[in-house]
């Protein structure tokens, strides 16, 4: 926001430093005000070289924001899926706890109907009155009815112990189990609510990324609009610029020519590059990964192969221009303009008048580049136009 403000004011003053071109300057004051605009040029390509610089900031810091958030998507779908796996659990593990509780109804049941055989024989002894074991032993009539009595009483005796050992293994058997299914079950159940806990956290932790990843989207867009400005802002600077020079022409002693284009084929400005990369159309930039117009043509070359200037005209611009690295504009009159981007080093200066084919820069790869090659815009009245009509190999 402070950029922005900064950038607005220093437009403010560019304007309120305007001369007006209606009337008569002299070289003198015109050399003043180009000096003035070149100030403001530095001191904005410095802004927009910290802008740009916080642009790349927030682009990094927004792609790892977003690695992230995959990440805890990922965690989150993970923990969903382990969550799943453990509401399974819980639901056979409540399953053998029913198994267990009828396992547990069927052993009382057993319990039950030994206990009410005990009883019978207990009642039945009650009836008969009490016979002690020994007594029946006695009345034996013969050595054969002693063992025939005392097998039948061995029989009982152990019957009557089985049935009260069965009675205490069913019981004993059937609730350490249940207990250990209980307790099995209270286990998958915290588990459930610990991993429950976690991903909530982990979605809590999703939505603080998307806030976060938003906001250094809006920031990132504070950014572009500040470069959108720029760019209005240097054509601005252009057309005042080469209004300057062209009053500066006029005044010059020694007639130096002015350039007044008034229709025809420019030159191409690249001899025996024919290849066109990227033409004047929409597309997605390269380094921005954005849609966007691409506002000329791309034309690959070898570092350092040169530069002509497309047709007669005096050099406007000849320094860094943002996302165009280093950077000739011509201004050939009659509102047409041509632009030079990307170049590794400018064969030309401010105020230069230069002919058709002569050397204004070199092929490079600076500001937004992805490789060699030359940018060429053709702008009519400020507005960039396809390239293409105009000029001819």
């Amino acid at each position: 926001m402070k950029k922005t403000i900064v950038f607005a004011c220093s437009a403010v003053l560019l304007l309120m430093g305007t001369p007006d071109l209606g009337n008569a300057m002299t070289n003198t004051e015109i050399d003043k005000r180009l000096t003035q605009i070149q100030k403001i040029e530095a001191d904005n390509a410095k802004k927009l070289e910290d802008n740009e610089k916080q642009k790349k900031e927030l682009v990094a810091r927004k792609t790892e924001e977003t690695k992230s958030l995959e990440d805890i998507k990922k965690q989150i779908e993970d923990q969903g899926k382990r969550l799943n796996e453990i509401q399974e659990q819980i639901s056979s593990t409540k399953e053998t706890v029913r198994q267990t509780n009828d396992e547990l109804q069927e052993a009382e049941e057993r319990v039950e109907s030994r206990d009410k055989l005990l009883k019978s024989r207990v009642r039945l002894m009650y009836t008969n009155g009490f016979v002690s074991y020994m007594e029946v032993l006695f009345e034996s009539t013969s050595f054969s009815d002693f063992l025939d009595r005392y097998h039948a009483l061995r029989s009982i005796v152990s019957q009557d112990k089985e049935i009260l050992q069965s009675n205490k293994r069913d019981r004993l058997l059937v609730e350490q189990k249940k207990v250990k299914v209980e307790e099995q079950l209270a286990m998958v159940q915290v588990q459930y609510a610990e991993r429950e806990k976690a991903q909530n956290e982990m979605m809590q932790k999703q939505k603080d990324k998307e806030v976060v990843i938003a906001s250094l989207a809006r920031e990132e867009e504070k950014t572009e609009q500040i470069t959108e400005e720029q760019e209005e802002y240097a054509r601005k600077l252009a057309d005042e610029k080469s209004k300057l020079w062209a009053e500066k022409n006029k005044n010059n002693t020694k007639n130096k020519p002015t350039a007044v284009y008034s229709g025809g084929k420019l030159s191409w400005p690249l001899p025996g590059r024919s290849t066109i990369s990227s033409g004047f159309v929409q597309r997605i930039n390269p380094v921005t990964k954005k849609n966007e117009s691409h506002k000329g043509i791309d034309i690959p070359a070898p570092a350092g192969t040169e530069i002509h200037a497309a047709a007669p005209g005096t050099v406007i611009i000849a320094q860094w221009v943002n996302g165009y690295g280093n950077t000739i504009v011509i201004d050939h009159g009659g509102g047409l303009q041509t632009w030079y981007g990307h170049a590794r080093g400018l064969a030309a200066s401010e105020g230069d008048y230069v002919k058709t084919g002569d050397v204004v820069s070199y092929v490079g790869s600076t500001g937004q580049s992805t490789g060699n090659h030359l940018h060429f815009e053709v702008r009519q009245n400020g507005v960039p136009v396809d390239p293409i009509p105009y000029v001819t190999k």
